[in-house]
């Protein structure tokens, strides 16, 4: 698996939720701009059931989804450029 870092944790080995060790990469911003979450470090490790495999799931629950994509935003904003940037990067704000 290739090696990839978080601005949002310091712990890419354990769940951001549970602590636990069986964990798979979420990218916070995914389709066509996984790339874009690669490079400004937007991904967050989270075990299965709270990746995918449930309705509370950041791929089922909304709410769960956005909160994520507005830290990425915030940090984005205050490291990167301003919200009008984000925008031409990322297609739309979240904030």
């Amino acid at each position: 698996m290739k090696k990839l870092h978080s601005v949002l944790t310091d712990d890419m080995e354990h769940c951001i939720i549970t602590g636990d060790c069986s964990v798979e990469r979420h990218h916070v911003f995914n389709g066509s701009n996984r790339a874009m979450s690669e490079r400004y470090g937007f991904i967050v490790p989270l075990r299965p059931d709270w990746h995918n495999m449930t309705p509370y799931s950041v791929h089922m629950d909304q709410q769960f989804d956005l909160s994520l994509k507005r830290k990425a935003q915030a940090y984005y904003e205050s490291h990167y450029g301003s919200r009008e940037e984000f925008r031409r990067t990322f297609g739309k704000s979240y904030l």
